[in-house]
């Protein structure tokens, strides 16, 4: 069995790899307003709900940063498949 993976199609990963992180962002900087409006809520069920959404920020960054690596490996990954297809 062989695997062949397209130069484009990897290219085309790259692309929607860079679009999922923008829309996250601009995702988060939208929660991120919204969750300010938080700071004038006072008692129990606002001190829970303001965890709750910092528990979620902690668990994006974190899923962000491995988007990002992966990210990062998908670009190595095409330089050097770019590299091999010149020296043919």
């Amino acid at each position: 069995m062989e695997i062949l993976v397209e130069l484009n199609d990897l290219e085309q990963a790259e692309r929607e790899l860079g679009w999922l992180l923008a829309r996250i962002q601009a995702d988060e900087q939208e929660a991120r307003n919204l969750y300010g409006r938080l700071s004038e809520w006072t008692g129990q069920s606002a001190n829970t709900t303001r965890g709750l959404v910092e528990d979620f920020f902690s668990g994006l960054a974190g899923r962000v940063h491995t988007i990002e690596q992966q990210k990062a490996e998908l670009i190595r990954y095409v330089q050097i498949m770019k590299r091999t297809d010149q020296m043919r």
